[in-house]
């Protein structure tokens, strides 16, 4: 058997983060997709029932689709997933005499791993919140394949971009220290708090935030020889941004609605990114701005 061309498969990986960005946009625009499959938890909302209506078989499809849910608290298997990768890549890949790029990169990642695998148990509270079933495949996917891209490239210079490294560390315990405080908040308070965290006044998910800037660090700090970035993680990262973009929205209006707009952090960006009437020509930047901005 043929070895495969040492350019296909992050050919292939890049394709799958794009094709989902794209796939994620489109049920972010389709409002029949959008309410079955986006929102989760407290967000999660019913499709409005029509009256005597026969819902057709494509409605009696999506609906059931929809119904496919696994427990919110799922979440973690995200995490033990991404560990798992890291160690079987290490025992692959003999980490300890590769690339010294590629180990400061593995180690990034594992890290990342490691701390959510953490958070996911010491911050998630007893809820019977679910998420669908998609969204469940979807996120072990993500975390399969971008332990996988760290490797698939050629390595280059080791210390190019080295300065890059304690970004992603710092993001990393930014986005700890507000996960530490969004389990609380929802521990000490009764019911649901808007978020007010000192150190983010004027952001509504900055650990969605902190997220997207850990993997776009890690781009060009896996940068092959003769680029400036490792663009098949750089498509894993646009996945990333586009998926809590994505979330953001939903975050940010479901605030809306239970505390009121003039509650929010008033930030001119996001709140000036608007859709046009009955359209969703715009919906990338909408959700790419949101995220920037909360």
């Amino acid at each position: 058997m043929a070895p495969l061309p040492p350019t296909l498969l992050p050919a292939l990986l890049r394709a799958f983060y794009l094709t989902a960005s794209l796939l994620i946009l489109v049920i972010q625009a389709v409002p029949a997709l959008r309410t079955r499959f986006l929102a989760y938890g407290p967000r999660a909302t019913t499709p409005p029932a029509q009256e005597n209506q026969e819902p057709s078989a494509l409605s009696r499809a999506l609906d059931f689709a929809a119904s496919l849910q696994v427990p919110h608290h799922f979440f973690i298997h995200f995490y033990v997933t991404s560990v798992a990768c890291s160690l079987l890549w290490a025992w692959q890949m003999h980490v300890w005499h590769a690339h010294r790029q590629q180990q400061v990169v593995w180690a990034l990642l594992l890290l990342q791993g490691l701390r959510r695998v953490l958070e996911s148990h010491v911050y998630t509270s007893a809820s019977k919140s679910t998420m669908s079933v998609a969204h469940w495949l979807l996120g072990l996917l993500f975390y399969i394949t971008i332990n996988a891209a760290i490797w698939v490239e050629t390595p280059g210079s080791a210390s190019a971009n080295a300065l890059l490294v304690p970004g992603v560390i710092t993001a990393q315990m930014l986005q700890h220290s507000y996960h530490a405080y969004l389990y609380r908040l929802r521990t000490e308070s009764k019911g649901y708090q808007l978020p007010s965290h000192p150190m983010f006044p004027n952001l509504l998910c900055p650990h969605y935030t902190c997220e997207v800037v850990i993997y776009a660090l890690l781009s060009p700090i896996a940068a092959p020889e003769g680029s400036l970035i490792n663009w098949t993680v750089a498509c894993g990262t646009i996945f990333v941004a586009t998926n809590l973009g994505v979330t953001a929205v939903g975050t940010k209006e479901w605030y809306m609605a239970k505390f009121g707009a003039d509650k929010l952090p008033s930030i001119e960006l996001a709140n000036s990114i608007q859709l046009p009437p009955g359209g969703q020509s715009s919906i990338f930047v909408r959700v790419m701005g949101i995220l920037v901005n909360t």
